[in-house]
C-alpha cells in the first residue's frame, strides 16, 4: 500500500474521550483560526492519559490571532513552536496537556527534506492522529506532512547504514540520531524499545517509504561520510535550538518546570526536587536541570 494511504488510515484513528475533551478546550482557547489539531506521543500509543500528560500540536493560520500576546507570537514565529501547559476537567478529574502552537505552513515546512533541524520530521514520523481539521485542505496538508516526515527521516538516515540492513535497524538508528540532536532526556535503549513496541507499524510504514524513495536496503554499503558529518552538524544545531526553546519556554510554559521535572524522572529515573526559589528563576533553573541531568547520565 502506498505510504500516503497508510498515513491517512493511521491519522484518522479516533482519540479516546479525555483527549477529545481537551481538543474542544484547545479549539475554544485558540479560536476560529485553528486549522488542525494533531495528537501524538505516549498517551496516543497507550490509549490513556492515566498518570500521563497529553501531547498536541495546534496548527493555526495566524499566531497573533491565536496567542493574543504579540511578543509571544513574534518569538513563536522566529523560533516555533510556542509551548503551553493546559488543564481541563473531564469526568470529575483533571486532564493535562503539553500543547505546541505553530502555523500550518510552518508545520508543513518543518517536516520537509529541506528543513535541516530534525525535531518535527523525527517526531511525526511516529504515529499521530488528526483529531481536528477545519476543512479538507487542512486535513490533506497535515496528512502529506506526516508522510513526508517519514521519508525525510529515513532518507537522511539511510546513508548512515552499513548495508544490508533491516528496516527495524534503520528506524532505530534514525531515532538514536534524532535524540542526540535534540537534548532529549532519553536512555540509549529508548530508540530500540520504541521500534520494538510498534514493530509491525514501523516495518509496514518503513517498507512503503523505502519503496517510494527507491532505497536498496539489501545492497552492500558503507556509511556515507557526508551524511555522518551532516548529522554531527545537525546535533550541534539541534542542541543550540533546544537551549533557545528552553529559555523561551520558561516565559511561556506555565508549569513548565514541574513538567520538565516529571518528564526527566519518567524517562531517566533522575529525580528532581524543585523549590519555590527554583520556580522564581525559571531560566537559571532550566539550565541547571540540563547540567545536572547530563552529569547523572540522563542525556545521550
Amino acid at each position: 500500500m502506498a505510504l500516503i494511504s497508510l498515513i491517512q488510515s493511521e491519522s484518522q484513528v479516533a482519540a479516546f474521550p479525555a483527549a477529545t475533551t481537551m481538543v474542544d478546550h484547545l479549539k475554544n482557547t485558540y479560536g476560529s483560526g485553528v486549522r488542525a489539531v494533531v495528537f501524538y506521543g505516549s498517551c496516543l500509543r497507550l490509549g490513556t492519559d492515566e498518570n500521563l500528560i497529553l501531547d498536541f500540536y495546534v496548527l493555526v493560520d495566524n499566531l497573533r490571532d491565536a496567542i493574543k500576546n504579540p511578543i509571544s507570537a513574534t518569538f513563536g514565529a522566529l523560533l516555533p513552536p510556542n509551548v503551553y501547559y493546559h488543564e481541563c476537567d473531564f469526568d470529575g478529574r483533571v486532564v493535562r496537556a503539553k500543547v505546541a502552537v505553530m502555523t500550518l505552513g510552518g508545520f508543513a515546512h518543518g517536516t520537509a527534506e529541506t528543513c535541516f533541524a530534525s525535531a518535527l520530521w523525527a517526531r511525526f514520523a511516529q504515529p499521530a492522529t488528526i483529531v481536528y481539521a477545519n476543512d479538507d485542505v487542512a486535513c490533506a496538508t497535515v496528512e502529506y506532512a506526516l508522510a513526508r516526515a517519514v521519508t525525510t527521516l529515513l532518507s537522511k538516515t539511510a546513508p548512515l547504514m552499513a548495508g544490508p540492513y533491516a528496516i527495524e535497524d534503520l528506524w532505530t538508528t534514525a531515532f538514536q540520531e534524532t535524540y542526540r540532536a535534540e537534548l532529549r532526556p532519553e536512555l540509549p535503549s529508548k530508540a530500540k524499545a520504541l521500534v520494538n513496541n510498534q514493530r509491525d507499524r514501523f516495518i509496514r510504514i518503513g517498507a512503503a517509504a523505502i519503496e517510494m524513495l527507491g532505497l536498496d536496503q539489501t545492497a552492500e554499503a558503507k556509511p556515507d561520510t557526508g551524511a555522518v558529518w551532516a548529522w554531527r552538524a545537525r546535533r550541534c544545531w539541534g542542541r543550540f535550538l533546544n537551549v533557545l526553546r528552553l529559555i523561551k519556554a520558561a516565559f511561556t510554559f506555565r508549569g513548565g518546570l514541574d513538567y520538565a521535572a516529571w518528564k526527566i524522572e519518567r524517562h531517566t529515573g533522575v529525580t528532581v526536587e524543585l523549590t519555590e526559589r527554583d520556580r522564581a528563576h525559571p531560566v537559571l533553573t532550566g539550565l541547571r536541570l540540563l547540567f545536572r541531568v547530563k552529569q547523572r547520565g540522563g542525556l545521550n
